[in-house]
């Protein structure tokens, strides 16, 4: 955590004094053939600087900027203090991918944002170094709403973006966020807030597929540490963050989410790729692939005794292949940092044995889950296809499913279903058609299954069943009297035309009772996932 001091000297030469429009837009701003003292109405009467175009314009109005460097050599930053779209030469163009000529920004004291819903697209932005100043390379001003920082480089400065939002929604999103670690206050961080840069209250911001990269301390830090107050609704989703300290650093935050992003390779010692502190509510981390690091994959603990709640941690992919992704644990709940349990259930810690956890798993070949979380069930492959069933005893029982009633499908000693199929639709064409065939018996588990889908060039053929659970009533079917659902699992080799792979699989069916036109089939595997589907012909019969 960082507190970022901003003077009211500073403030008030951010806000400025707006200047009366001299025109319609768009106006045009080129560093190389414009003049300040053009109408800057047409290209070939460009402004110089982006600073001009912004004091003829009126809120509402078009900026636009030519390839080239803008130093912007006015007192204080670059100030954006009306309600405007200032579109780069690349906007539009997504900037986590290589693009043509920029336009750079390169104030020293960086680009002030003090007006709604100004969009920056297409820029980058850099070389925000003065740290009597602010150091940001954007600073959206406490008590704005409604930015758009969109296809834009923000790259080496103190500290790269400075976030504040009330109202309607902030959005952060196709940006390449790096290298942002110039000396001074807060410096290295992408995405920066606390209560003096954000002011009391941040809310509504979405920060979605943007690349943050090479951060020495983090690539979002939320610090806010007014526990009054805070930092609500953050959204954090599909963004991919490579080389920061940590990828994500909470204080005070809630109703918020950290979903679909991608973390590798985190490079703070001791710390963790998501570092939850003090007083965060409802916050949800779901869906992500956390791939390495020195330090702890997850830590909880608080710095001022603001213990958190309502910590849900559900369907990611902790570590890669057994304990050695991250250096310290998969998972650290310290004492006191959580109201109650963290539910941590259906995590992939990296082995299908579940993560290490000396009082409850000790047999676990998985990252380790240290403190008062609840992990079990586990997956027992990678999310999102991976069965949340490791940990879970099997259930004595009988399952079939196939063209035939009242008897079991047949396979060859090769595994190869001899006797009728049943039909389900295919993944990949509405008029094709899916054939299987299996029977998974408990207990000891065991059992065969042949998968079939045509029209996609998969099929599916069991090595192993290795889990049977079956309960009441049918999820496709729960108002069906004696209606039953069953998975089972275990290895496959999945075969393609391109080749074949061993992966495992999941087959989830219901029994909604005869003649079989309401029964469901669903299978998944590592790289395939069809249904579950009503069945177009065949039986599903489950047996207690």
């Amino acid at each position: 955590m960082k507190i970022y001091l901003i003077s009211s000297v500073v403030m008030s030469v951010i806000v400025g004094t707006c200047v009366a429009a001299e025109a319609a837009g768009p106006f045009y701003v080129n560093g190389t053939t414009g003049n300040d003292a053009n109408n800057c109405t047409s290209p070939v009467t460009a402004c110089e600087t982006i600073q001009a175009a912004v004091s003829k314009a009126a809120s509402g109005d078009t900026i636009i900027v030519a390839a080239g460097f803008y130093p912007e050599g006015a007192a204080g930053p670059l100030t954006i203090n009306k309600s405007l779209t200032l579109l780069g030469a690349e906007a539009g163009v997504d900037a986590r991918n290589p693009r043509g000529p920029e336009s750079v920004i390169e104030d020293v004291q960086g680009t002030s944002i003090s007006a709604n819903g100004v969009v920056m697209d297409g820029f980058t932005v850099q070389g925000s170094v003065f740290s009597a100043f602010t150091g940001f390379g954007i600073l959206m001003n406490a008590g704005i709403s409604g930015t758009r920082l969109v296809n834009n480089i923000v790259q080496n400065n103190i500290v790269g973006i400075g976030l504040a939002n009330l109202g309607a929604q902030a959005f952060i999103s196709h940006n390449l966020i790096q290298n942002n670690n110039q000396p001074g206050p807060a410096t290295g961080t992408g995405i920066y807030t606390d209560q003096f840069v954000g002011g009391p209250t941040v809310n509504n911001v979405l920060i979605t597929e943007n690349a943050f990269v090479g951060h020495d301390d983090a690539g979002i830090d939320s610090s806010n540490t007014d526990f009054v107050n805070g930092v609500f609704n953050l959204d954090i989703g599909a963004n991919s963050f490579d080389s920061n300290g940590r990828a994500v650093v909470l204080f005070n935050t809630h109703r918020s989410n950290f979903h679909d992003n991608s973390v590798t390779n985190s490079t703070l010692a001791g710390s963790a790729a998501v570092r939850i502190f003090d007083n965060n509510t409802q916050l949800t981390i779901r869906n992500n692939d956390l791939n390495g690091g020195v330090g702890h994959a997850i830590r909880l603990n608080p710095l001022f005794g603001q213990a958190n709640s309502g910590v849900v941690i559900n369907e990611n992919n902790i570590g890669v292949i057994g304990a050695a992704s991250y250096l310290l644990t998969g998972l650290t709940v310290e004492p006191f940092s959580h109201v109650g349990t963290v539910n941590a259930e259906c995590n992939w810690w990296g082995s299908p044995t579940g993560p290490l956890n000396v009082p409850n798993n000790p047999s676990g070949g998985g990252e380790e889950v240290v403190g008062d979380a609840v992990f079990t069930p586990w997956l027992l492959s990678r999310a999102p296809n991976g069965p949340c069933l490791g940990g879970v005893a099997s259930t004595p029982g009988k399952v079939t499913g196939g063209g035939q009633i009242g008897s079991d499908p047949v396979f060859s000693p090769l595994g190869d279903l001899i006797s009728l199929p049943a039909f389900v639709p295919s993944l990949s064409s509405p008029t094709g058609t899916a054939t299987f065939g299996f029977v998974a018996t408990c207990c000891a588990p065991s059992g065969n299954l042949e998968y079939n889908d045509h029209p996609s060039d998969v099929r599916i053929k069991a090595q192993t069943v290795d889990g049977l659970m079956i309960s009441s009533p049918g999820m496709s079917c729960p108002a069906t009297l004696g209606s039953k659902h069953a998975t089972f699992t275990g290895i496959a080799s999945v075969i393609r035309s391109i080749g074949t792979t061993t992966e495992r699989y999941t087959v989830d069916v219901d029994d909604c009772g005869e003649p079989g036109s309401a029964d469901t089939f669903g299978i998944k595997t590592d790289t395939y996932a069809n249904g579950p589907s009503p069945l177009i012909g065949g039986n599903i019969q489950i047996h207690r």
